[in-house]
């Protein structure tokens, strides 16, 4: 059984127990974390195995919505980049098959993804002819490579010890970097109404942690970041209405949207 990620207190309070999966509070901290994690072994490969897309291609008139609406959502993610760093070095932890990695190169960043499925890597360097590796983050720091933007999307949930992999992400950075994350929001409006408060994307068959606005701003700040800011950072979708725009922007202005952005310096 695991203790608390951040403060490594055992005491905690449960507050959910799906199919299983036990969701419990830090009394101490009030972080929200999976308490029993499954074996991970072969859960990503799995996983990269029934998430992709090979019947189209990725534009923003791809023939699948999924995929425009990805193509999108990534070009406004480089766009919030550009207003910071026109430029640099982009690692993408946890790049899956490089999308976000293709949107990025296209605009000129030199780029280089990591992913724990082979499956994934090996989708990004065929389809993309870019640069993906099945690295650690302790690979990358002992070959003393540093870079100027690193991102995770939809990436720290994962970790079974989100702030080690914040903290060497810092090391990682060069002076002046930022680094980017985003990840579910368990306050969001949607997840509070929701009846089935477990499918979709904050799913703990996959997810170990579970943030809040503060609990991700304390763990950016905890883990040497000079300066963390939440962006209000809400996704123009295709075919979605104005209406639904506005609403997304609103939800993001009181930390109520279904993800969380923030952006943190070196």
């Amino acid at each position: 059984m695991r203790s608390c990620p951040n403060c490594q207190n055992s005491a905690f309070e449960p507050i959910y127990d799906v199919n299983l999966f036990i969701i419990v509070r830090c009394t101490r901290c009030s972080l929200v974390f999976l308490r029993n994690p499954p074996d991970e072994n072969t859960l990503y490969e799995h996983y990269h195995e029934n998430t992709y897309f090979d019947f189209c291609e990725y534009t923003s008139h791809a023939s699948d919505p999924h995929v425009a609406e990805l193509y999108a959502i990534n070009e406004q993610r480089v766009h919030h980049i550009s207003r910071l760093k026109p430029s640099g070095k982009v690692l993408d932890i946890g790049c899956g098959r490089g999308y976000f990695l293709k949107t990025a190169s296209n605009h000129g960043f030199d780029v280089h993804g990591i992913d724990i499925s082979e499956t994934a890597v090996q989708y990004v360097t065929e389809k993309f002819l870019l640069r993906a590796t099945c690295e650690t983050l302790d690979d990358l720091l002992k070959s003393n490579r540093r870079y100027d933007i690193i991102t995770l999307w939809h990436v720290l949930e994962h970790f079974l010890d989100p702030y080690t992999y914040l903290n060497k992400t810092n090391r990682l950075l060069n002076e002046f970097g930022i680094c980017v994350v985003e990840v579910p929001n368990l306050r969001s409006l949607k997840f509070m109404l929701s009846k089935q408060k477990w499918q979709g994307g904050n799913h703990p068959l996959y997810h170990r942690t579970f943030f809040t606005s503060r609990t991700l701003r304390d763990a950016l700040m905890k883990t040497g970041f000079s300066q963390v800011k939440r962006s209000l950072l809400s996704y123009s979708i295709p075919d979605r209405s104005h209406a639904y725009d506005i609403l997304k922007c609103g939800l993001n202005v009181f930390a109520l949207d279904a993800f969380l952005n923030f952006t943190a310096f070196k």
